[in-house]
């Protein structure tokens, strides 16, 4: 983190995606662990840092209940949250790891974007931010000057197995972990991957991988219908008209055909 005193045009949230297991929590703790190190003095492994004064260093990680309270892991995440909201300031440090992921997919995206969304604009500490959830990188547009996406650097690379053998015969996504933060978006998390490498059953991998690909060719055609009905509402003449029209029979005559 580079000290900014309480200017608040520079760059001070990190939004962190990438794979599973690509090494985001690991970075942060870093960055953490640095700040400390910096804080009482000590030498910190960089060739070169800027660190300014922090006066705490708040963190919500990991995923564990409180039987004895009655609470169960998602209610103590969001009970640290509140606290680290009450008191965090400009001058803080907060390091949040994957809010919102003990809920629905659709509750977690709200309570993820709205919480980082608060971070930004009311309580403007140094926020390092790390989401399975692409609609939260969208934060950078509406701050640009405030927020910068980062992904963990990774490579694909096509399985040897993945033959033409059909759909259900299709496996994983194999991924090579570069442990590198760079600039951008993640917009898969490949927890298949995982899946691979904690030796799930094959037939388990492959009804996943065919029920992944299903699922996306499904959001796809979402998304192409959203842009096709958007193209309609902008038609201002008959030709444009039966242009659309041509367009989404062609489309929907892709969609049936066999893959």
């Amino acid at each position: 983190p580079r000290s900014s005193g309480c200017v608040q045009d520079s760059e001070r949230v990190m939004i962190i995606t990438g794979p599973n297991m690509g090494g985001k929590s690991s970075y942060i703790k870093q960055v953490a662990l640095v700040t400390i190190m910096a804080q009482i003095g000590s030498y910190v492994p960089a060739e070169e840092a800027t660190i300014g004064i922090v006066d705490g260093i708040f963190t919500r990680m990991g995923a564990a209940d409180n039987i004895y309270k009655g609470r169960s892991t998602f209610m103590e995440e969001l009970t640290d949250t509140a606290e680290i909201i009450r008191r965090a300031s400009p001058q803080s440090l907060v390091i949040l790891d994957e809010l919102g992921r003990g809920t629905s997919t659709h509750d977690g995206i709200a309570i993820a974007y709205a919480t980082l969304e608060y971070f930004i604009r009311d309580v403007k500490s140094l926020t390092l931010f790390v989401t399975h959830y692409p609609p939260v990188c969208e934060l950078e547009k509406c701050y640009p000057e405030q927020v910068g996406n980062y992904h963990m650097g990774f490579l694909v690379n096509e399985d040897e197995s993945k033959q033409d053998s059909g759909d259900m015969e299709q496996m994983p996504d194999s991924v090579t972990f570069l442990y590198q933060i760079t600039r951008g978006i993640a917009a898969r998390s490949y927890g298949l991957n995982v899946a691979k490498l904690a030796d799930v059953p094959r037939e388990v991998l492959q009804k996943a991988a065919h029920k992944s690909k299903e699922l996306e060719g499904l959001v796809s055609l979402r998304r192409k219908r959203l842009e096709c009905f958007t193209d309609l509402w902008t038609t201002h003449s008959v030709k444009d008209l039966h242009t659309w029209a041509d367009k989404l029979e062609m489309e929907e005559i892709q969609t049936s055909l066999p893959h």
